[in-house]
């Protein structure tokens, strides 16, 4: 256009950035092994005073234009065993990463790893830490992340993975506590940018899984599945560290993807788990066994919430639940969960039941339908305002079919097995037939109300369950970091008692209020009939078992003589029967602290019309011990104890 020609002068600056993209290339070929070297010694330098291990290798060069070799690598902790040991490692290099000065790594390569872990009191090598510690007033800034840059920084991490391709071989992992060894072995693992695919061996156990999955789309999405070969019995190993949680299962697949709008980091999912097992002390006693599971659910986080939408769904067998939870820190730290089971037919819901949990009603067929609505809120900066909300609603729901447990059979005579925590008693007949039985309508009235008062003054109105009663339990838990209140019931109390274990599990406590909610709901035991149970068979003291037992003991007299401060100081000794003997001098009468306690207990009495005016008149706790608990009492200055809740 103006008559001169750039061709030349493009030509002329082409030559020169292809003469000197040449010279840095000649320049890194000569000097690359030098600079290897170098960065070697300072990883080095690094893990040395970062974690108190040296890392050395009896070979470290460049073979090839981008490809690193390192034959005989070992981490050693200062004063300890070997920790690994790799026989040779490649490492592919990108020359993308290096041109832009930084590292990144096309493919992998290891062959005979082995990592040899003691974690006993006199030999121990996974105690990593730094050699020296700083001293001195320093300040240091820490880098406060949100939940959402947290996620994203996770992702990057699986990206980065995504775009390595890599081949393990031949690894030999063991570990060694207090409690067993673990040995395992991996003939191979292998990725290449698209399938993944491998074995893990216990050889202990002779157990073996087998892993593969694909990247569905790049850096987005990916499935994987893991199956178990063999009829092995054996729980995962290294999950169970420290033996509490075990966990084992025949298939699990599932797939993964990210999504980013902006506002939201998303992390989609679904889960397929068949015969999952799951053993944990404070779940159940046994394995609890999901035969069929899938978790389909999504995951929405924001700078400051973490949240499970609420189109996330559980299902077990043929029964489906909504799920929701969320977790914000801004401007409040608040924890939400919801749980919505539709209407479910009664039968499908009793089958999807986890085995392990709920053992009485295993066989159970009912009738009907049943529907679940769960609410849980906690403003963990004003607990008071917790919201708690649970109902399990019926339709036409009826026990066609007992399981394993009758629970009608508390109507007639029946055989109670007497425990002191978790060592077995003695059995108890309850009938007739035991001349210490004694029916409801021969039983002090004074001391049936004072036991409603003190145990569970709405026992007569509610339906097994007291929402508000256990909301305050939850509220006064959480202030005091314990658990220091529980919110059972009598009907609660007497089901744990009657049918199942004493066992503090998750499992108990659910089958629990499942079994109360029968009984109470269909009406299987009346009320009155309830009661009298309970009055018979509760623990009262040393090996004392029911009222009529408790009256001698204490007193010599029949439950039906029991005078009002007497049955006052019975209801009040039922969380902890065993301390009644500090409450009493040497001479067997009552202390006369414990007189707060009569006498709020007797005005609540008399506020429901429960006893009379006449009846709280300068009413003292004069209790004296004329009984064979005489012989028992501590006459020392020592409070009575809270009852041990759950």
């Amino acid at each position: 256009m103006f008559g001169i020609s750039l061709r030349p002068m493009f030509k002329k600056w082409g030559v020169g950035l292809l003469a000197g993209f040449a010279l840095l290339l000649l320049l890194f070929l000569v000097g690359r092994n030098s600079l290897l070297q170098f960065a070697f010694k300072k990883v080095q330098s690094r893990v040395l005073s970062n974690y108190g291990a040296t890392l050395s290798a009896s070979h470290v060069s460049f073979t090839g234009l981008d490809v690193v070799t390192v034959s005989g690598l070992n981490i050693q902790p200062v004063n300890a065993d070997t920790l690994l040991t790799v026989g040779e490692a490649k490492v592919n290099l990108s020359l993308l990463d290096l041109l832009t000065a930084t590292i990144g790594f096309d493919e992998v390569i290891l062959r005979g790893v082995t990592v040899t872990a003691y974690n006993l009191p006199e030999r121990n090598n996974l105690k990593l830490s730094p050699l020296t510690t700083q001293k001195g007033n320093n300040v240091t800034t820490v880098k406060v992340s949100t939940f959402k840059s947290l996620a994203k920084s996770g992702k990057a991490r699986l990206v980065r993975m995504f775009n390595t391709a890599f081949d393990i071989g031949d690894v030999h992992i063991s570990y060694i506590d207090t409690n067993k060894a673990e040995n395992i072995y991996v003939p191979q693992l292998k990725y290449d940018k698209k399938l993944f695919a491998g074995s893990i061996i216990n050889q202990r156990m002779s157990d073996t899984l087998l892993l593969k999955g694909e990247v569905l789309e790049r850096n987005v999405s990916c499935k994987f599945d893991v199956e178990r070969v063999g009829q092995s019995t054996a729980y995962l190993p290294f999950l169970n560290r420290d033996r509490s949680l075990k966990c084992r299962f025949n298939t699990i697949t599932g797939t993964l993807r990210f999504e980013d709008n902006g506002s939201e980091f998303q992390i989609n999912t679904s889960v397929q788990a068949k015969d999952f097992h799951i053993n944990h002390w404070r779940l159940a006693n046994d394995d609890v066994v999901f035969e069929r599971a899938q978790f389909k659910g999504r995951l929405n986080i924001s700078d400051d919430k973490v949240e499970l939408d609420s189109s996330s769904t559980v299902m077990l067998k043929d029964m489906s639940s909504r799920l929701y939870a969320c977790y914000q820190i801004k401007p409040d730290t608040v924890f939400t969960m919801g749980v919505h089971m539709p209407e479910t037919v009664s039968d499908t819901f009793f089958h999807a039941l986890p085995q392990g949990m709920f053992n009485t009603l295993k066989g159970i067929s009912c009738t009907g339908s049943l529907q679940y609505d769960l609410l849980f809120s906690i403003n963990t900066g004003k607990p008071d305002s917790l919201l708690f909300y649970s109902e399990l609603k019926k339709k036409n729901f009826g026990i066609r079919k007992y399981g394993a447990e009758n629970y009608e059979r508390m109507n007639g005579p029946f055989m109670y097995e007497a425990y002191d925590k978790d060592r077995f008693v003695r059995n108890i007949d309850v009938s007739p037939s035991n001349p210490m039985f004694t029916p409801l309508n021969r039983i002090s009235d004074y001391l049936v109300k004072s036991v409603l008062q003190s145990e569970d003054p709405s026992f007569m109105l509610h339906r097994g369950f007291l929402p508000e009663a256990f909301r305050e339990s939850i509220v006064k838990n959480y202030k005091e970091r314990r658990f220091a209140r529980g919110g059972s019931t009598i009907s609660m109390q007497l089901v744990k008692n009657v049918f199942l274990s004493r066992d503090k599990t998750v499992s108990r406590k659910a089958e629990e209020a499942l079994i109360v909610y029968l009984i109470e709901n269909l009406r299987l035991v009346p009320k009155e009939r309830m009661l009298e149970v309970y009055l018979n068979v509760i623990e009262w003291g040393p090996n004392v078992y029911g009222v009529a037992e408790a009256s001698r003991f204490y007193f010599n007299k029949s439950p039906s003589e029991l005078a009002l401060q007497e049955s006052i100081f019975l209801a009040g000794i039922i969380p902890a029967p065993k301390y009644f003997k500090y409450q009493f001098d040497k001479e067997g009468n009552m202390k006369s602290y414990l007189s707060g306690y009569f006498r709020i207990l007797t005005g609540r009495m008399a506020y429901k019309g429960w006893i009379t005016p006449v009846d709280t008149t300068g009413l003292q706790p004069n209790v004296k011990l004329t009984g064979p608990a005489l012989k028992m009492i501590v006459p020392v200055d020592t409070v009575i104890p809270e009852r041990e809740e759950e």
